[in-house]
C-alpha cells in the first residue's frame, strides 16, 4: 500500500491565548461548541513546539497556519509572522478578512508587509435551522455586490482566498469563484456537508462536479471532526473524502491535520493513519501531491 512519506500540513493552528484575545478561550462560547462540542480539553496556548510533539516521528516539512478566531486580526497575523521568522519548519500564513469592511484595502495592504502571508480568508457559514451555527453577518453575503466588488481587491495581490461555506451555500460560492477566474480559492472542509443523508450526499456531489469545472479551485480535507462528529471513523468518512477527490481531482486536494481541534476527536497519529487509508487506492505520485505537493504550490510556504 502506498502511504504518505512528508508532509505539508495544509490547515494547522497556532496561537497564545495571552498574546492574542481569543473571546472563546476566555470563556465558554455556545457557538463554538456547536461546532467541536464540549472543548474543555482544547489547549489555551498551543506552539510549534507543541505541534511538532504532536507530530514526532512523522516528516512535516511545512505547516500552513490558519487564524484562529482572533479580536484584532492584524495583531494576530503579525504574531504568526513572528513566530514563522524563527524557523523550525517552512511557514504559509493564512489571515483574515472580512469583505464589507470599508478599511479592507489598507488593511490588505498591511497584511502584504508579512512576507509568510499568502492567503486571506473569510467565514461565511449560515445555517438557516441553527443560529449557532452562522459565522457570517446575513446568509446572502455571497450574492451582495458591495461584497463581491471588494473581492477584485486580491486581483492585483498574491493572496489565496478562502470562503468557509456550508454545503448548500457552494451554489453561490462557485458563481463567485467563476466571476473571478483571476483569484485562487480555498474550499475548505470538503465543502463542509451538513446532510449527510444519500440525498445530501448526490447534492453536495453535484456542487463538487461545478466546482471542479473551475480552474482557479484548491480543495482541503480537514477538519472532518466538524462533519462527522468528534467520535468519527474512517467508514464514516471514506465514501464522502473519495468522492472528494475523485471529483475535484487528487492534483487539487490536499489534507490538513485541524490540529489542535483534531486532538478533541483523536491524537495525530490515529489521524494521519486514517487519511492515509482514504489514499491508499491512489499512486505514489497523487499522494505526494494529497499531502505535500499540492498545499506547498498553492500556499508557498518558506
Amino acid at each position: 500500500m502506498n502511504t504518505p512519506s512528508r508532509i505539508v500540513d495544509a490547515h494547522v493552528h497556532l496561537y497564545d491565548h495571552k498574546q492574542n484575545r481569543h473571546t472563546f478561550l476566555d470563556q465558554v462560547d455556545p457557538g463554538y461548541e456547536a461546532f467541536v462540542g464540549n472543548y474543555d480539553a482544547l489547549p489555551r496556548r498551543y506552539l510549534l513546539a507543541d505541534y511538532l510533539a504532536d507530530t514526532q516521528g512523522y516528516r512535516v516539512d511545512a505547516i500552513v497556519w490558519h487564524e484562529f478566531l482572533s479580536d484584532d486580526p492584524w495583531s494576530e497575523a503579525a504574531w504568526a509572522q513572528e513566530l514563522a521568522g524563527r524557523g523550525g519548519v517552512r511557514h504559509a500564513l493564512v489571515a483574515m478578512v472580512d469583505f464589507l469592511d470599508p478599511d479592507l484595502e489598507r488593511k490588505l495592504d498591511q497584511y502584504e508587509t508579512l512576507p509568510h502571508l499568502t492567503a486571506v480568508r473569510e467565514h461565511l457559514v449560515w445555517d438557516e435551522s441553527n443560529p449557532l451555527k452562522r459565522f457570517a453577518k446575513r446568509p446572502d453575503l455571497l450574492r451582495d455586490p458591495a461584497w463581491q466588488k471588494q473581492l477584485h481587491l486580491l486581483d492585483r495581490r498574491r493572496f489565496k482566498c478562502g470562503l468557509e461555506v456550508f454545503a448548500h451555500q457552494l451554489p453561490d460560492l462557485i458563481h463567485v469563484i467563476r466571476r473571478h477566474p483571476e483569484i485562487g480559492f480555498t474550499v475548505a472542509v470538503m465543502g463542509w456537508p451538513m446532510d449527510l443523508s444519500a440525498a445530501g450526499f448526490s447534492r453536495w456531489q453535484r456542487s463538487l462536479a461545478d466546482l471542479a469545472a473551475c480552474d482557479n479551485i484548491r480543495m482541503g480535507i480537514s477538519a472532518l471532526e466538524c462533519i462527522f462528529g468528534m467520535k468519527w471513523s474512517a467508514d464514516d468518512a471514506a465514501g464522502w473524502v473519495h468522492a472528494a477527490i475523485d471529483t475535484i481531482g487528487p492534483s487539487r486536494c490536499m489534507f490538513g491535520s485541524h490540529l489542535p481541534i483534531a486532538r478533541l476527536s483523536t491524537e495525530f497519529g490515529d489521524l494521519f493513519q486514517r487519511h492515509s487509508a482514504f489514499v491508499s487506492r491512489y499512486s505514489a505520485e497523487e499522494i505526494d501531491g494529497m499531502f505535500h505537493g499540492v498545499a506547498d504550490g498553492w500556499f508557498r510556504p518558506a
